[in-house]
């Protein structure tokens, strides 16, 4: 089992308004095409797919967005949730929060800032530009648009992927669905 150390963020780096960029080694036994988690300084647990010509012991760096404390609410930042939305937003908190915990029963790797210096020679995912817990719209296959809870995110070679939740069925089953980066984008704020 791999044991990284834990380097923590530096004020700057938690500050920054875009995404933060960190490194994991490749756990023992993964190999392309496998998938593996990764735990970030803010708790977020992500998988990522192991990319083809990388292996175990071998770098990779991934950039994510930190969980922020949101006004989801109405009030003093001028915006206003609908009722539906809050409902699926609660909903989907309590679905995620169960995954993560299932994700952190499975096993972690710790992720850590990249060196300070020099340039990074291993594998850099793309960038996911949503993050677990955030709301957003997505396009469903009907070409209409929803509201939704992004409950996973996987960094894959050929750039993320999510799964969102969109509510329940009469019968009580979650409604999520998978898609692309370019299904979602961000929920109105104002």
């Amino acid at each position: 089992r791999l044991e990284p150390r834990l380097v923590p963020l530096s004020s700057a780096m938690a500050e920054e308004v875009g995404p933060v960029t960190l490194q994991v080694e490749v756990p023992e036994g993964v190999g392309p095409g496998l998938n593996f988690n990764v735990s970030t300084p803010d708790g977020q647990v992500l998988q990522l797919t192991c990319p083809d010509g990388i292996f175990a012991g071998m770098m990779v760096s991934f950039s994510y967005f930190p969980v922020e404390e949101r006004q989801e609410d109405s009030g003093t930042d001028g915006t206003y949730m609908h009722e539906d939305d809050r409902r699926r937003l609660e909903e989907g908190a309590a679905i995620a929060a169960a995954r993560q915990e299932e994700l952190n029963s499975i096993g972690v790797v710790m992720a850590v800032p990249p060196p300070p210096t020099g340039d990074f020679d291993g594998f850099s995912y793309p960038p996911a530009m949503f993050a677990a817990g955030q709301n957003a719209i997505v396009t469903r296959s009907s070409g209409e648009e929803s509201g939704c809870y992004i409950l996973e995110v996987f960094l894959t070679a050929l750039g993320p992927l999510y799964t969102v939740y969109l509510g329940q069925a009469e019968d009580g089953t979650y409604i999520t669905k998978n898609c692309e980066e370019s299904d979602l984008r961000p929920y109105p704020t104002a």
